[in-house]
Parts: C-alpha cells; structure tokens; sequence
C-alpha cells in the first residue's frame, strides 16, 4: 500500500514523467502518435489539479485547490457558451475534450511557471 502511495506522490511531484510514460505506453500499443498523444494529456490533466495546488502550496503556503476547480468551470462555462454561439448545437463529446485539453495546457503552463519560480527562488536563497 506504501508503494502504490509513493508511486502517486511522484507523479503529483513530477507530472511531466506520467505525461512522458502514459505517451510511450500507448504509442507501442496503438501506433498512433496523435491519439497517444492525446490520452497521455487526459490522463496527465487529471493530476495536473493536483500537482499545481501541491506545488503553489509548498512555494508560496497558499491552498489553491478550490480556485483551480472554478477556474475550471468558469473557464468550461465560457468554452460551452462560445460553442453554443457559434454552433447553435452542442455536441457534448467534442466540447469536453476541447476543454480538458485546453484544461492541459494551461495547467502545464501554470505547473512550469510556478516550478521555474520555485527554483529561481531557492537559488536567491541559496546565494543570500
């Protein structure tokens, strides 16, 4: 049971490996590099919530769980109603892959920026 805890803590820690590992194993498995491409962000976007408000919260002591799950829906919410704009018929399929997917990159955006600034901050740490 320690093992399998261990093994999700690291890859809350360092999603970039799940991401990297999830896109190997599925590329061996269905020779498609595009839909291999896309479950290793499916799968890696469900542990980006995780890693991001782990992460924030060790740098800065701030809980940000929350906000990143409203964020998630406010974002879903504007997503749908330009969907809704500019097709007058939602298809509900497409439209939650559009929005996990977009879900992906900014959380591995918001995941980089705050580990770069982890680390640019334990360096001025380290030099004072």
């Amino acid at each position: 049971m320690i093992d399998i805890i261990n093994i999700v803590s690291f890859f809350i820690l360092y999603p970039a490996i799940l991401f990297v590992l999830t896109f190997i194993i599925t590329t061996y498995f269905l020779h498609n590099r595009k839909k291999s491409f896309g479950i290793a962000a499916d799968v890696t976007t469900f542990l980006l919530f995780f890693s991001v408000s782990h992460v924030f919260f060790i740098i800065f002591s701030m809980k940000i769980g929350f906000l990143l799950i409203v964020f998630a829906l406010i974002l879903a919410s504007i997503i749908t109603y330009l969907d809704w704009r500019t097709k007058n018929e939602i298809e509900i399929q497409p439209l939650l892959r559009k929005i996990w997917r977009l879900l992906f990159l900014l959380l591995c955006l918001f995941y980089a920026f705050i580990w770069l600034f982890g680390v640019i901050r334990y360096v001025f740490n380290y030099i004072s």
